[in-house]
């Protein structure tokens, strides 16, 4: 054999080995995790809260119908109990609350009707009078009235609208919790309670207030009218944002 055909058989044995080695290459591999996503979806669901002391003044209990309305004896801004309420009689315990039932933080808006013919701007012309927030066990007024609920529209002025409710013109108040209410949170109070005024009188079939006829038809009754709505606190600054993108500017929450 010629040292040229030697080289020939070096050459293809080369060629040999190198296939060989390419057959027993490995690669490095994984196989990706299966994740399972679980969200929880969110919801608001409120509870609107009514009560009043018990009979003896010892507890707390649900709000009871049909009071019967009497002018005041004594003074709603007089002396109070171990809840801070007044002592006067024929005040009529109203403690309005809102409780956060659903597991998302939420805005709410409380709506408080009274007849227009009763309630007034200048609460020396009001046949009913309405008490805002508390006082606690030291006798300190804890107004809720501006740091608890916002009453009062941008300009100052109170935030309400007359609306006819079956037949009768109604002033209905829209008052915003100030802060988010979380879950499972309920609401300081928003009233606490109303009277009929003290120069309220009954004559000759007729209802007067300081000598003046009051056109009323009490023969029905007076009904102050609660409702209350709520909406998700998450991309809102505010409870006025949040329910007027939820129900709209114009929302009528007596109408349905």
């Amino acid at each position: 054999m010629t040292k040229k055909k030697v080289l020939a058989i070096s050459a293809v044995l080369g060629v040999a080995a190198l296939v060989i080695s390419a057959g027993t290459l490995s690669y490095f591999t994984d196989k990706t995790e299966a994740v399972k996503n679980t969200f929880t979806v969110g919801n608001v669901d409120i509870e609107l809260k009514e009560q009043q002391r018990n009979s003896d003044r010892t507890a707390l209990e649900t709000f009871k119908q049909d009071k019967v309305l009497m002018p005041i004896v004594g003074s709603a801004q007089g002396e109070k109990d171990q809840f801070g309420l007044p002592t006067a009689e024929n005040y009529v315990d109203k403690l309005v609350s809102v409780k956060n039932t659903g597991n998302s933080d939420a805005y709410v808006r409380l709506y408080i009707a009274f007849p227009s013919e009763l309630d007034n701007d200048d609460p020396s012309l009001n046949i009913i009078h309405w008490n805002f927030g508390n006082y606690d066990n030291n006798g300190t007024w804890t107004s809720t009235y501006a740091s608890k609920w916002n009453w009062l529209k941008e300009d100052g002025s109170w935030n309400y609208t007359v609306k006819n409710i079956d037949g009768i013109n109604y002033n209905v108040y829209a008052t915003d919790y100030v802060n988010t209410l979380a879950k499972g949170a309920t609401t300081e109070y928003a009233i606490q309670g109303f009277y009929f005024d003290a120069g309220v009188d009954y004559k000759d079939g007729e209802y007067y207030k300081n000598g003046t006829k009051i056109n009323f038809d009490f023969d029905k009754g007076v009904a102050v009218l609660v409702r209350a709505v709520a909406v998700q606190a998450s991309g809102f600054n505010n409870a006025n944002e949040a329910v007027t993108a939820a129900f709209g500017a114009d929302f009528d929450p007596f109408a349905e």
